[in-house]
């Protein structure tokens, strides 16, 4: 099992990327986890696609996956096919310059048109106000960029994400049978689907989703209760909060179909320490859990 680190742990302008796979290789990591589109006003988004291909030429060994999101649930027509023509391209690049085999993906925010969405109201976000259109463009959608990401060896892996369709285990589920595409599986993170009320347990994610985790986000959170029933959240190390990543691991080794996970950070804190703090526990439970 492949442990990439996510670029939360340093992320931004400047020499960010660069310090990013010096922070990986000192770490231990097999790889880094970056964005489809460059954030920051610094470089264009070819200057951006120009360094990650030198570093990928500094860093042979590391893999590379790539996060992105196409609005497919509530995007216009045209908007959607224009940036469904870009996503392909973009995944042939990636292909070629970075020996790419798996892309995060989402399929365009669900937030409720009143405001009030955040921690112990997440379940008023995302497939909490779906509808079956939604499901039916976000599967259609997803067999478009199936196809596109088939012959070129790679999986999309939608992240479980507070805010979009594919939140919780079960709407996943659902969206992978209406989908019904080799390709497309899910990338699952209970560090999100936890700060859900309705969230599923890290036993019920498996027995939901046994087949389609194709990728997974390992991350931690400090909970602590609000009046009303709703929680705060502090991210923390891996080793440190309210997950159980031994429980994790020891699924993961069953049933991720693929052999790449993500360690993740997003926090402002010290990204740098995390990350070997982090690499450090990870090869721990590989070691206790005998993981390859």
């Amino acid at each position: 099992m492949k442990i990439l680190l996510h670029v939360n742990y340093v992320e931004g302008p400047g020499d960010c990327l660069e310090r990013l796979f010096a922070l990986a290789s000192r770490a231990g990591c097999d790889g880094v986890e970056l964005r489809w589109k460059y954030r920051f006003p610094d470089r264009s988004q070819e200057e951006y696609c120009g360094l990650v291909a030198d570093l990928k030429q500094r860093y042979p060994e590391m893999e590379i996956v790539f996060g992105g999101n196409i609005d497919f649930c509530r995007g216009k027509c045209d908007e959607v096919a224009k940036e469904v023509e870009s996503y392909g391209k973009f995944l042939e690049w990636a292909k070629q310059a970075c020996g790419t085999r798996v892309m995060n993906f989402f399929t365009g925010n669900l937030f409720p048109a009143h405001g009030g969405y955040g921690v112990g109201a997440m379940h008023i976000g995302g497939s909490g106000i779906a509808s079956e259109d939604d499901y039916v463009r976000s599967a259609a959608g997803l067999r478009k960029v199936g196809d596109m990401a088939a012959p070129l060896g790679i999986r999309l892996a939608l992240e479980t994400h507070n805010g979009y369709l594919h939140d919780l285990a079960k709407p996943c589920a659902k969206l992978m049978e209406m989908t019904a595409h080799d390709a497309v599986g899910i990338n699952y993170d209970q560090g999100n689907i936890i700060l859900n009320k309705e969230g599923e347990s890290i036993d019920q994610v498996f027995q939901i989703l046994p087949d389609k985790i194709y990728y997974a986000h390992l991350k931690n959170m400090l909970l602590s209760p609000l009046p009303g029933g709703e929680r705060s959240y502090a991210v923390t190390r891996l080793s440190d909060g309210y997950i159980d990543q031994y429980r994790v691991m020891q699924f993961l080794k069953k049933q991720l179909k693929g052999d790449m996970i993500a360690i993740e950070y997003p926090c402002p804190g010290d990204g740098v320490i995390a990350a070997l703090k982090d690499m450090e526990y990870i090869r721990f439970l590989k070691n206790e859990l005998n993981i390859q």
